[in-house]
């Protein structure tokens, strides 16, 4: 096709350079009003018609060289390497106008509709950037008119548009969350041009339905947005068991993300069952019903799982299922389940004959495992599972650190890339245990310097890397972070036996996360858990005071009693001063509400409040 396009252009360019002198290309308005579109041969004119007849011809002539020049110009800006939507679509539109649709080939059409809207990831970050801004694009897509453009030129040249070129669509309408067009666009391939649609037409659509729902979305829009998304995916599932048609382990993680979204509970936990063979109720169990087609258990549906029982707010299922699907038991354990049901059974080891080993299906965790899973145990009011993980965490990245360094002295180029890291998120959702939290935070703190500088000297010292293909770049998220758009329909579904490809430790990536969680753990240290406890700790001092100044008991941990303390005493405890007020106005510390100064050792002192707004004194 190339070579067919490069003559016609090499063609076009010779006789422009021929007539160059003589054509005199102008604006598309200006052309269009000078040279004629149709031209009438009348068979009873005379010989006062035959200049006029030849000067028709000149006109056509022009015409046609004018339209090889444009078809030049889409040509050129379509063989560019760099992504010009914008000037593709200029030069589409500004040939068309000069020539019929059949005047372009099917190729060029099919080029066209794939240059001519910027890429799925760029509409993905722009649509996001716009809607959590606030300004709600009042089309769902915003390039949807040009691509019904192109396929509406596909028809007018008597083709039909390809499966693919429908994917081209779906692609782009889930970049941006547009369901309700997607679905339009599977019932027009399917029922319009008869063509018959793969599983990866229904995982792009299953794809928009899941982006959507991890958009914004406005409070009295939610609940009908919510029903409409469980409808139209149930409705995929039926179509795709009426075609007999296998769900993928690409769809199953895109349907499961749709059924967390709407808290579909019976249908999560029976497509668990159907499609990894895992019984919530019974997780360390082998399912009842056998399935010969099970997808292997990613990470991505483990946070998927945990996330989705944290929601229900069951604590004990969601500490359960994270601990049996990262630690299973062996397959030699298997041989301890009965599969009879009476009491006589219910201990020992059962007959091997009748029960085959079996392994859980299982997925190590990741940063966002933790993240889900303390989060969702915090907000429960879980202080001891949430000091118990954050303290498992702590250790996990300090071992995961360990075993890398270990690694990149052997093989600095071929390590596997780590896939745990502690970052705010992890230490955000324990705030209940302020005081624990903060000694965690100073700790990771300093461990982040020293990572860096530590890392930083093995990239100055390390030799050059053989020139292969990064699976990162530094620009790229980091691992472990999954949305419904990263789901990629094109790789074919890895079979169970086969481990999934590793990525390759990079050091600048690295580098960048460990810089990046550095700075969010020091902003969040300094701008808010210091105030926070500031603001506890005062509040806290001013409780107890006020007790103190009544003659009340108050609780002393170094006594274990209950004891009345003087007020000389209480202030010299909690490190109070009496407020004085300088000639200038300025005073040595914060002045509380009773009047008194907190000295606030090694954190930042608020704002200091108005002098003498409660004054103990008077209550003597």
């Amino acid at each position: 096709m190339r070579k067919q396009l490069s003559k016609v252009c090499f063609s076009a360019t010779t006789q422009i350079h021929s007539l160059r002198r003589i054509v005199h290309t102008s604006a598309r308005s200006s052309s269009a009003t000078i040279l004629p579109l149709h031209i009438v041969h009348d068979a009873y004119s005379g010989a006062s018609t035959t200049a006029a007849s030849q000067r028709s011809s000149k006109y056509m002539s022009s015409r046609d060289i004018i339209q090889k020049e444009k078809l030049s110009a889409l040509m050129e800006v379509l063989s560019c390497k760099t992504r010009s939507y914008a000037r593709v679509w200029s030069c589409y539109v500004d040939f068309m106008n000069y020539a019929e649709c059949d005047g372009l080939p099917l190729e060029v059409h099919q080029a066209v509709l794939r240059r001519c809207v910027p890429g799925a990831y760029t509409l993905r970050a722009w649509t996001a950037r716009r809607m959590q801004a606030g300004q709600t694009p009042c089309i769902p897509h915003h390039f949807e008119a040009r691509l019904k453009t192109v396929i509406r030129n596909i028809r007018a040249t008597g083709a039909d548009a390809t499966l693919d070129d429908y994917h081209v669509i779906l692609h782009q309408f889930a970049a941006a969350g547009y369901y309700t067009g997607a679905m339009q666009v599977l019932t027009e391939l399917t029922h319009v041009c008869k063509l018959d649609p793969e599983s990866k037409t229904f995982g792009l659509c299953l794809k928009a339905i899941a982006h959507r729902l991890s958009l914004p979305i406005y409070k009295v829009q939610r609940a009908d947005m919510l029903a409409d998304a469980s409808k139209i995916c149930r409705k995929l599932l039926k179509e795709m068991s009426a075609r007999d048609m296998p769900l993928t382990s690409f769809n199953l993680d895109l349907v499961m993300r749709i059924l967390k979204e709407v808290l579909d509970q019976e249908g999560f936990y029976q497509l668990m069952k159907l499609g990894y063979g895992i019984d919530l109720d019974y997780p360390d169990h082998p399912p009842l019903q056998d399935s010969s087609m099970l997808s292997p258990f990613s990470t991505a549906a483990l946070n998927t799982t945990l996330d989705m029982l944290g929601r229900l707010g069951n604590v004990a299922k969601l500490v359960q299922t994270f601990e049996v699907l990262t630690q299973p038991l062996p397959p030699q354990a298997s041989q301890h389940y009965s599969q009879e049901f009476d009491d006589e059974d219910d201990f020992g080891i059962t007959n091997p004959a009748s029960t085959e080993p079996h392994q859980t299906p299982h997925a190590r965790p990741n940063t966002t495992s933790y993240n889900i899973l303390l989060k969702h145990i915090s907000r429960a009011g879980h202080a001891t599972f949430a000091r118990h993980y954050l303290y498992q965490a702590v250790r996990l990245d300090r071992s995961v650190d360990r075993h890398l360094r270990s690694q990149l002295y052997r093989n600095p180029h071929g390590t596997p890339a780590p896939h745990f890291g502690l970052n705010r998120g992890t230490i955000i959702p324990n705030m209940e245990l302020m005081r624990w939290v903060g000694w965690v935070a100073r700790q990771t703190i300093r461990r982040k310097k020293n990572d860096i500088a530590w890392y930083s000297e093995l990239r100055d010292s390390l030799p050059s890397p053989p020139s292969e293909p990064s699976s990162h770049s530094p620009s790229s998220p980091p691992p472990g972070v999954s949305t419904a758009l990263d789901v990629d329909l094109d790789t074919p579904s890895i079979p169970p036996e086969s481990p999934p490809p590793e990525k390759i430790f990079n050091i600048n990536l690295h580098l960048n996360i460990l810089q990046k969680n550095l700075d969010e753990l020091v902003a969040w240290y300094e701008n808010h858990y210091e105030v926070v406890l500031s603001r506890a700790t005062q509040r806290v001092k001013e409780r107890l005071g006020r007790r103190v100044w009544a003659e009340k008991n108050i609780y002393l941990l170094s006594k274990n009693a209950r004891v009345n303390v003087p007020r000389n005493a209480w202030t010299r405890m909690v490190n109070f001063k009496q407020g004085k007020t300088s000639f200038s106005g300025e005073h040595s510390g914060r002045i509380m509400r009773n009047g008194w100064v907190a000295g606030y050792k090694g954190l930042r002192a608020p704002r200091p409040q108005p002098l003498q707004f409660f004054d103990p004194s008077s209550m003597g």
